[in-house]
């Protein structure tokens, strides 16, 4: 038998929290210090001897993995999602809609990089 044959499933999912949260943290963490401090404009700037190209790729990778521990952790609440979803009548449609919304962002037509955009506006507001 396996080492997880042997650890409970509340125990699974406490790991599974923890797991997520340090993601979680990965990712706001490297998405601020990319969007804040490593901005284009100001050049080649070095933290921890990586520059804007590495902290990307971690931020990344972060992302793939809390995409990963998402879906243990759906796996590990399977039988709870399954009675919430039986029992409560709002669960359905608000899976369709964060679906939608999902698939929006991947089919919305792109355009040009330029000035002008929501960010650019929200960082104006900020700095």
């Amino acid at each position: 038998m396996s080492m997880m044959s042997y650890i409970k499933t509340s125990e699974r999912l406490s790991f599974s929290n923890v797991l997520l949260y340090f993601a979680t943290c990965l990712i706001v963490g490297t998405g601020l210090l990319l969007e804040i401090r490593m901005d284009d404009e100001e050049g080649a700037i070095r933290i921890l001897g990586m520059e804007r190209d590495d902290w990307g790729e971690i931020h990344f990778g972060s992302a793939v993995i809390f995409a990963v521990l998402i879906l243990m952790h759906l796996y590990l609440n399977r039988i709870w999602i399954m009675v919430t979803v039986t029992r409560t009548k709002w669960v359905v449609p608000v899976l369709i809609a964060g679906l939608g919304f999902v698939v929006a962002l991947l089919l919305w037509p792109a355009d040009q990089k330029g000035t002008g955009t929501v960010m650019d506006a929200c960082r104006s507001l900020l700095w």
